[in-house]
């Protein structure tokens, strides 16, 4: 019948291992386990379950300690009403009085003895029963002057606490054992089955084993979906990121409700896409602004190359076009330098040297320099500068070109016999300077891309540049930290850039 019974269950296990062949295969069991997910299951599941066990532990080993205490409590009441029938009744009805107790406890539960000073039983309990299981007990315990001593001796358990009459238990149970001396030498023994107390532990044992089981399965299915729920917005970023990997830089992340750090994990992370979305646009503009604007020159050099070759064989025009060529070669070179100190600027990986110096000596030094140019146009610079220094920490070189580029675009688009207005001030916290030209200005339409690289608006595009310059300044001042704006009407236009003033110029205004 049992035999039957395993080949039976060897069937619906092949047939469900079968079944559940394709879902476990090698390389998914594998990877399933490698999973973070499984992992924080298994942990929450081990620190589950030693902290369960750990509990149990104590609380048996507390609820044993009580049963214990409550045993030998009885045992030495037992003992004392025992010893107190002894002396006041004598020898005959102690033994009536084991006797009948044994009868009424049961002879294999417990036992009465009472021993003279040599060890010679004067009275005694039947004790046949607990022979049988193979009981020993020792005729002269060590108790010594009037201690009371406690001792356990492991027996099988009696016939008539198995389930079925006769039916074989070989496992061992208790007994506990009390020795009182009462005096003169003789010693009382008093013992009794520590079976109920062990039933109480083994049900205890059993209760918390499928407790275990039970919790442990629950405990491991919810850790499992707790763990799959706080990984999903991990999920979705590993999603949206194999999507950019496919050249979809529009995707983002959903937000869930996983928690604050994968929330914040998901803002980042769209914070980055958005980011790089930026840059990604930024450099096919680049590219396209790039493969527009190199094309002009380069299509000039050549042109003139090749008119030349076509032409007479004259040293002088050959030389002409060879200088022609050269600045033409600066041009593009220049171009090229521009737009790499743009990029190195904007993504911060440019050498910056800053130093302490005061604004108004680096302004003032670029006035002198487009002086002789403003003046062949007779156009006056004017520079109104507060009394105190107006220091700030950045690249003098940069900062230098920065004012260059400005001042050389209000002198290139003043008319002759204007006006140009150099203001510096120092605010709370910043250094103001303010360009202001009584030049052609700049169209309303154009003031949004003004500072776009390549951009030349309608009124400028008679006039020499490649578009970089006022890109370049933008480039510049954000890296200082600082911000750079444009104004315009129809009596000119006004450049202002600001920078944090160092601490030791802070409080001039």
């Amino acid at each position: 019948m049992a035999k039957m019974r395993w080949q039976s269950i060897r069937r619906i296990l092949a047939e469900a291992y079968k079944f559940m062949q394709p879902w476990l295969s090698a390389s998914i069991y594998i990877r399933f386990f490698q999973t973070t997910t499984f992992r924080l299951t298994f942990l929450n599941l081990g620190v589950f379950t030693t902290l369960s066990v750990a509990v149990f532990l104590v609380v048996y080993a507390s609820l044993a300690l009580r049963l214990q205490k409550q045993m030998d409590k009885a045992l030495l009441t037992t003992s004392e009403e025992s010893a107190a029938i002894y002396r006041q009744q004598g020898i005959a009805a102690l033994q009536y009085e084991f006797e009948r107790e044994a009868e009424s406890q049961g002879s294999g539960r417990v036992f009465f003895r009472l021993l003279s000073s040599d060890g010679t039983p004067l009275a005694s309990s039947d004790l046949s029963k607990l022979r049988e299981s193979g009981l020993s007990i020792p005729s002269k315990p060590a108790a010594q002057g009037t201690r009371s001593a406690y001792y356990t001796f492991h027996l099988r358990k009696p016939e008539e606490e198995h389930g079925r009459k006769g039916e074989e238990d070989e496992r061992d149970f208790q007994i506990r054992m009390i020795s009182m001396p009462i005096g003169g030498g003789e010693v009382l023994q008093v013992g009794k089955t520590l079976y109920s107390e062990e039933l109480i532990l083994e049900k205890y044992r059993e209760t918390f084993g499928v407790a275990l089981m039970v919790m442990g399965s629950l405990g491991g299915l919810l850790s499992f979906l707790l763990a799959r729920k706080a990984m999903a917005g991990v999920q979705r970023i590993t999603d949206t990121a194999t999507g950019i990997g496919r050249s979809d830089l529009a995707g983002r992340v959903p937000l869930g409700d996983e928690g604050e750090e994968i929330t914040a994990l998901a803002r980042a992370f769209n914070a980055m896409l958005e980011r790089i979305e930026i840059l990604f646009s930024e450099v096919r503009q680049v590219t396209d602004n790039v493969a527009h604007e190199l094309r002009t020159p380069i299509t000039r050099i050549r042109g003139m190359a090749e008119t030349t070759l076509k032409g007479d064989d004259n040293l002088i025009e050959y030389k002409e076009t060879m200088a022609s060529v050269i600045d033409g070669c600066d041009d593009l070179i220049e171009i090229i330098g521009t737009m790499l100190e743009i990029a190195k600027t904007d993504s911060g990986n440019f050498d910056f040297d800053p130093v302490s110096l005061d604004l108004i000596e680096l302004v003032e030094d670029a006035v002198d320099l487009f002086m002789p140019v403003a003046e062949d146009k007779r156009i006056h610079i004017r520079l109104n500068k507060p009394a105190m220094a107006a220091k700030v920490t950045g690249d003098r070189r940069r900062l230098q070109r920065v004012v260059s580029n400005i001042l050389d675009n209000a002198v290139k688009y003043t008319p002759h016999g204007g006006i140009i207005t150099v203001t510096i001030k120092s605010d709370a916290g910043d250094v103001r300077v303010s360009i202001s030209d009584t030049g052609i200005g700049i169209s309303e339409s154009d003031l949004p891309h003004i500072f776009e690289r390549f951009f030349r608006g309608d009124k400028s595009r008679s006039t020499s540049g490649n578009g970089l310059g006022l890109s370049l300044a933008m480039a510049i001042i954000h890296a200082h930290g600082g911000d750079i704006t444009v104004t315009s009407s129809d009596q000119g236009a006004t450049f202002t850039f600001l920078l944090p003033a160092s601490p030791s110029s802070r409080h001039y205004s």
